[in-house]
């Protein structure tokens, strides 16, 4: 058996690439950091594409995508004061990638280990005991999302004040100095936001969907991946806010595409960082 899924793994486009640890309830044995060139990130996101064209998950984005947009179109109609936690909210959306997106990896695993991906399969991951510690980096992430919610609340009391007209706070950001005072610091705290999100959950979540491990164990080791690879982590983190602002400009049409990518892509990036000692 376990030969069969070796060679149908090596079936689909780019599957040659990986060692074949991978097993029906989870890997296993000690694990090894690598350190892969730049030229990875343009193979992940082919493996990703490759992945995305056989998973065609794009009608399950604009399914959620759009439902949640318009909620908050809708709260910005009803409450003009949450329009200056509009952008704030879009820009956070890049913390919880790795959460959003792990549906997408456990396909990539699951269509790495079988040559297919089905969702009966994939799904069967969230039934394990691994469902656990997935639950607690969801925690983590949201509460991160949440404290940067908060941040920016803070951040624009502080430079334009609660008191400013919500009518005009497009044209108070852009012409006055408490607005420059809101964007400078709103992307400097944003960027501290983002450095933690991006290495804490840059091997985590596929990392906790391909093994037996607690939160913690994930958290630290995604923490010595990217601290072992600094710079192709940053450049990473430039693909996923490109793809998310090149996505969203027709109309958020274009996340329908770049969402899952960056998902499937996030699974052979962690395949490429992690291996078995």
């Amino acid at each position: 058996m376990t030969t069969l899924l070796s060679e149908s793994a090596r079936n689909y486009p780019g599957g040659e690439i990986y060692p074949q640890i991978m097993h029906p309830e989870a890997a296993s044995g000690p694990m090894r950091i690598q350190h892969p060139g730049l030229s990875t990130i343009g193979e992940v996101l082919v493996s990703g594409v490759q992945d995305w064209l056989a998973c065609r998950t794009d009608v399950l984005v604009l399914a959620v995508l759009y439902p949640l947009a318009a909620l908050l179109l809708i709260g910005v109609i009803i409450n003009d004061a949450l329009l200056p936690f509009v952008f704030p909210i879009c820009a956070g959306v890049a913390l919880i990638g790795p959460l959003a997106t792990i549906w997408f990896s456990a396909l990539s695993r699951q269509r790495e280990l079988d040559g297919v991906a089905t969702s009966e399969a994939a799904a069967a991951i969230f039934e394990s005991s691994r469902l656990q510690t997935i639950k607690r980096l969801a925690v983590l992430l949201l509460g991160l999302f949440a404290l940067w919610i908060a941040a920016a609340g803070f951040i624009y009391a502080s430079t334009m004040g609660n008191a400013s007209d919500s009518g005009t706070f497009l044209s108070n950001v852009f012409t006055t100095a408490g607005g420059h005072e809101m964007i400078v610091i709103g992307i400097l705290v944003g960027a501290v936001f983002a450095l933690v999100a991006l290495f804490v959950g840059l091997v985590a979540f596929p990392l906790a969907l391909d093994r037996e491990v607690s939160a913690g164990t994930a958290i630290s080791f995604s923490l010595k991946v990217a601290l072992a690879n600094p710079f192709l982590a940053l450049v990473w983190g430039g693909v996923i806010v490109a793809g998310l602002v090149i996505g969203a400009a027709p109309g958020l049409l274009g996340l329908a595409v770049t969402i899952p990518v960056l998902g499937h892509a996030s699974w052979h990036l962690y395949r490429r960082l992690v291996a078995t000692a």
